[in-house]
């Protein structure tokens, strides 16, 4: 169902405008921003039914519930030390209190593998790992998917490239102040402008 799912979101993002050279003449910042929704398990503190405990120090009850992951992000990467090694700060929103603001630093792994035709465009796969924190919560994600550049604007700059695509992710965050407060989820997050693109049959936006 997942794979199902990315396939869908990979086409959503059309066919990319950039030259085929692009992944051995690699920009130096390479950025993208997404949409992800998954569904996984929460552990959440239970609510009191206002029963006094006997023990002096009781353990705070918790239950397992469904939990689901939705997210606003972008992330800026640049090499470290290669085109196909990349690095460096993400991004993301969770919702509108202070605490779903999440920042933090993005690792990537390129050419993984280095030819992924998947839907009219040669592409490519990249792993990705990411951990971050808001002022309330850490979280670690790894993903992994397809993408490809899309040039928004024109004339394309050599030293900046969009990037485009859809990952699977599996993300993990749980509270600073109380580690049994915790949600994992696994889940699909796609690139949104090449999706809108692809919708409206908008063949490029410059």
């Amino acid at each position: 169902m997942i794979t199902r799912a990315l396939l869908v979101v990979c086409a959503l993002g059309g066919v990319a405008h950039a030259d085929q050279g692009w992944k051995s003449e690699r920009a130096f910042f390479e950025w993208s921003s997404w949409v992800r929704g998954g569904l996984g398990v929460a552990s959440t503190p239970a609510a009191s039914d206002g029963t006094l405990a006997r023990s002096i120090t009781p353990e705070r009850p918790y239950d397992q519930v469904a939990g689901f992951d939705g997210a606003l992000g972008a992330d800026l990467l640049l090499p470290v030390p290669t085109g196909n090694i990349r690095m460096g700060p993400f991004v993301e929103v969770r919702g509108l209190d202070e605490g779903d603001v999440f920042t933090g630093l993005e690792l990537s792994l390129a050419k993984s593998p280095a030819d992924l035709d998947m839907f009219w465009y040669d592409g490519e796969g990249v792993w990705s790992v990411r951990a971050g924190a808001s002022v309330s919560h850490a979280t670690a994600q790894v993903a992994w998917g397809y993408r490809c550049p899309w040039v928004m604007f024109s004339p394309a700059p050599k030293t900046t490239r969009y990037m485009i695509g859809g990952r699977i992710v599996a993300s993990f965050t749980r509270s600073i102040v109380d580690p049994k407060d915790w949600t994992g989820s696994l889940g699909i997050e796609f690139e949104p402008v090449g999706a809108i693109r692809y919708v409206l049959g908008i063949q490029s936006w410059y």
